[in-house]
């Protein structure tokens, strides 16, 4: 165990590793990898973009569905059981696609992949995380996301296995590596145990001692609770505006590959290739607007990122170039990045880590609707027309509506106040009420 083998790092920073690790894997095969299959997949059996974007949509739904489940299921049994559970569900799935022979069996696979996923992805590693930190919450949650970010640089590596192997056998070669190293580093995670030997945040104090952050054990792990969150208008604010940016995201993330190829003539491999160039520019995002959003309103932090968004995904639409079409995908991928550490933060900061696992679940439930219809109904539009653009254009028209809904969504101080105690020494301190508006 790595805890064992680096016994003065603060394990928490472990546990952070080794989350990003299997986001790294999810993002690589799950999230981004699959656009290396898209073609392929139609060009062996014939359907049309619409039909086979809908088995990404639904893989998307389905891991939406799960979520709440999942959620409640860690905050009863721990993040790591779940872990461990979800990637072998989700190899399951990769075995099944690789071996499919009808559009039925398409869509199953991608289920059983979809219920893996949500189990091992970012969700898991977030919710122990929080029990980790505190005042370093977001930048902790900022550096888990880079896995995600990460993982898409190994889109190339993918293209190529597609390439060299046939998409069949990249399949299964990309599920031994995710059972492999996926249960190894899924080992390093788990929740903080009460009467941990190291201070939370790993922060030195010199007069703390085993066992002093449990005594505001109570104060730090409050919680709104979820039936009151549930109609709280903030939370429903954060999560339709999430749904919002969630359709232009996904879509160009479903899509990245397959609309350079049709529309800009690149090869597969120069496709995959700018999945790099996206990934790279998110993990700007990721980083930069993790940090800030420790100093500054996270409400105001999501606004400006998904504004990002909405900006490059208008200027892919008037894209003529594959040099225009990359300008886009950078001004794109940080708004995209940006919002995936700073919202689980916003969220425990509104609402408390007593119950995060299911609240986190919950909304990404709500989000995946947005990222269910966004790649599905590109689909439906280039069957219909043939080419992106109008596609994009009602993408950035989506996103763009997003921004004022996010900013609308500010502190729920009156729940905060009731459900909130006070730490006995006066060190709790919550971005929700440093920040103005946050």
């Amino acid at each position: 165990m790595l805890r064992r083998l680096f016994p003065d790092l603060y394990e928490g920073w472990i546990v952070v590793g080794a989350s990003a690790f299997v986001v790294l894997l999810i993002a690589s095969v799950f999230f981004y990898g699959f656009g290396t299959i898209f073609n392929e997949v139609i060009d062996e059996f014939g359907w049309s973009v619409a039909a086979t974007s809908l088995a990404f949509s639904l893989r998307s739904e389905v891991g939406g569905i799960a979520a709440p489940f999942v959620g409640m299921v860690i905050d009863r049994f721990g993040p790591g059981r779940v872990l461990l559970i979800g990637i072998l569900v989700a190899v399951a799935g990769v075995l099944m696609l690789s071996y499919i022979q009808n559009l039925w069996q398409f869509y199953a696979a991608m289920l059983v992949i979809a219920v893996g996923s949500s189990s091992a992805g970012g969700q898991v590693g977030l919710t122990a995380i929080a029990t980790w930190f505190r005042a370093r919450r977001a930048r902790a949650m900022s550096v888990m996301t880079l896995g995600g970010g990460i993982g898409g640089l190994l889109v190339v590596a993918v293209a190529t296995l597609v390439d060299v192997y046939g998409w069949r056998w990249a399949l299964r070669l990309l599920a031994l590596a995710m059972l492999t190293l996926g249960m190894l580093a899924a080992l390093q995670v788990r929740a903080r145990p009460r009467g941990h030997h190291q201070p939370m945040d790993g922060l030195q104090r010199a007069d703390w001692r085993a066992g002093d952050d449990d005594a505001d054990a109570e104060a730090w792990d409050w919680g709104v609770p979820v039936k009151q969150v549930l109609t709280s208008p903030p939370f429903l604010l954060l999560s339709l505006s999430l749904v919002l940016n969630n359709f232009g995201t996904t879509a160009v993330v479903v899509h990245q590959i397959p609309y350079l190829e049709r529309s800009m003539g690149l090869s597969k491999a120069a496709a995959g290739a700018t999945v790099a160039v996206f990934t790279l520019t998110s993990i700007v995002g990721r980083l930069g607007f993790g940090f800030l959003a420790d100093r500054y309103s996270k409400r105001v932090m999501l606004g400006v990122s998904m504004a990002l968004t909405a900006a490059g995904l208008l200027l892919l639409a008037f894209a003529t170039s594959v040099w225009m079409a990359m300008a886009a995908i950078v001004l794109i991928a940080p708004g995209f990045g940006g919002t995936i550490p700073v919202r689980p933060a916003m969220l425990a900061d509104y609402y408390g880590t007593k119950s995060f696992g299911t609240l986190n679940g919950i909304m990404a439930l709500v989000m995946t609707t947005g990222g269910a219809i966004g790649p599905w109904v590109i689909g439906l539009i280039v069957d219909a027309t043939g080419e992106y653009t109008i596609g994009w254009y009602v993408s950035a028209a989506v996103v763009a509506v997003g921004v004022p809904v996010v900013l609308a969504a500010t502190t729920p101080s009156r729940l905060i106040e009731r459900y909130r105690p006070a730490a006995s020494d006066g060190r709790l301190a919550v971005e929700a009420d440093a920040a103005p508006g946050g």
